[in-house]
């Protein structure tokens, strides 16, 4: 049973345009059996946004649930969550929904030309059991998880849409119609996602891993999967948890494939060698005693892999012997370094010998008469007159055994951490409660002025014209109540 009209006419971008005053329609993207999504711009926050005009409910209880579902999603706020500003209806009449614009493409576009590397989807898988358990931690559910609600934007980073819709049985993604959500169907949702991520290919009919799929993560996806329920993961943080012990096992077992083999096994080497050829010469020769005895002992080249081909004789080993104006060469050489090593050694033994023999005529004697500075002799009756020299007193000095280490200055308190933290949790009070009373026109300014506190951003002198009347008399409240801290 469908609760919107059957058969909606939605308008075109010029039509649209007219009703949003405050927004730029560009052009419309795509139009559906219950809603059409356009491209647009708000110019007083400069950024893009996308606007979906959906179907008019037919019933009261239809746009009440929707109205629920749409406040719930509101309040989801994350970095990898596309963010809903504004819902209502337009001048002309149309019941519309502006969220975030995410410059990205849709994940199942990028596994269908093959962009989605094993190292970009082990990642991306990460993202989303994060995003996952986060919403399943607040009490929310996805229930429309696949590659068409997962966008991926420049720098490689997952954005989830789509979060409390519904798939319909067209295909097409509705606000209106509703689906029976749960945990564990988000879970199996997920498990699907991966799959398509690392195989490249969806899910067959039967319900078989692909075998493109590395034996480790294969068996996490077969539980993700799994027919019965008690038998698959129970929360997105262990399939997280499951991937990363996954990668480990996939990176041990190439490592020991790569590892080279030991000389401490000579037997595995052995029973690789190919069997001796079967010669007419060896086989008419008689083998001599030793011979054979010293063929049983396993030596260095039995142990050697054979390096002719079976069914022919080795080739003889032919070493290529040094002529002699290399012998020759190599010889001046030699002597050369034996000559500069005499020569090192006898220049430190000359050294060391002339310190030996001069260390008593070096040393000077402390108790030598030095030549001392003769002052002018004064005439006697000066001598007389003159008074005795007064003693100073003598001050002993005290070497510092350890620096002097200043404390680091303390870190200033921030006077107005208080002050914030009220107006704050005020604005988020404001927020909860334009949400309650469907004034959603007032909830993006609210919205920007929390985002403002959550990056540190300072609160402006000068109010923007358009702001709500609310928020305008907290920012005078804050401002009077800072003004009074700072005297």
């Amino acid at each position: 049973m469908q609760d919107f009209a059957e058969t909606p006419a939605f308008p075109t971008a010029q039509d649209l345009a007219a009703g949003l005053p405050q927004f730029e329609v560009e052009q419309c993207l795509s139009v559906g059996q219950e809603s059409a999504i356009y491209l647009g711009m708000q110019p007083a926050l400069e950024r893009r946004v996308m606007i979906r005009v959906m179907a008019e409910p037919t019933t009261a209880d239809a746009a009440t649930r929707l109205m629920d579902r749409l406040r719930a999603r509101a309040r989801l706020v994350h970095p990898r969550i596309v963010a809903v500003y504004d819902f209502g209806r337009s001048l002309n009449g149309y019941l519309y929904l502006v969220t975030e614009h995410v410059d990205g493409r849709m994940l199942c576009d990028l596994i269908q030309e093959r962009a989605v590397s094993p190292k970009m989807a082990y990642g991306l898988a990460l993202q989303l059991c994060d995003i996952l358990s986060l919403l399943h931690g607040q009490g929310s559910l996805h229930g429309c998880l696949n590659t068409r609600t997962l966008l991926v934007d420049k720098e490689g980073q997952m954005k989830v849409t789509g979060i409390g819709m519904c798939l319909t049985p067209s295909g097409e993604i509705s606000w209106l119609q509703e689906g029976a959500a749960s945990i564990e169907q988000d879970l199996y949702d997920l498990g699907l996602v991966l799959h398509e991520m690392f195989a490249k290919e969806p899910l067959d009919g039967e319900g078989k891993v692909s075998r493109n799929i590395p034996p480790a993560f294969g068996a996490v996806l077969r539980r993700c999967l799994h027919a019965e329920i008690g038998r698959r993961y129970p929360s997105a943080a262990e399939i997280k948890e499951a991937l990363v012990q996954a990668l480990r096992t996939q990176q041990s077992a190439a490592a020991k494939s790569a590892a080279p083999i030991s000389s401490a096994t000579p037997h595995l080497v052995e029973t690789q060698r190919a069997p001796a050829p079967a010669h007419p010469a060896a086989a008419v020769a008689p083998s001599p005693a030793p011979a054979a005895a010293a063929a049983s002992k396993p030596t260095a080249a039995a142990v050697a892999p054979p390096r002719y081909a079976p069914g022919r004789p080795p080739a003889p080993v032919v070493r290529a012997q040094p002529s002699f104006m290399k012998k020759l060469d190599d010889f001046l050489w030699s002597c050369l370094r034996a000559s500069l090593h005499l020569a090192v050694f006898g220049a430190t033994a000359a050294i060391l010998l002339i310190f030996y023999v001069m260390k008593d005529k070096i040393v000077l004697d402390p108790d030598a008469d030095l030549p001392v500075a003769q002052e002018p002799a004064l005439p006697g009756e000066m001598l007389g007159s003159l008074p005795p020299a007064p003693e100073l007193p003598q001050t002993p000095v005290t070497p510092l055994s350890t620096p002097i280490s200043l404390p680091p200055p303390a870190p200033k308190a921030d006077p107005l951490a208080g002050l914030k933290a009220e107006y704050r949790a005020a604005v988020q009070a404001e927020a909860t409660a334009a949400l309650d009373r469907v004034n959603l026109n007032e909830l993006p300014a609210f919205q920007q002025e929390l985002k403002r506190l959550q990056n540190g951003e300072p609160i402006p002198e000068v109010d923007e014209p358009g702001i709500p009347a609310s928020l305008k008399r907290l920012r005078e409240d804050y401002r009077q109540k800072r003004a009074a801290q700072m005297r």
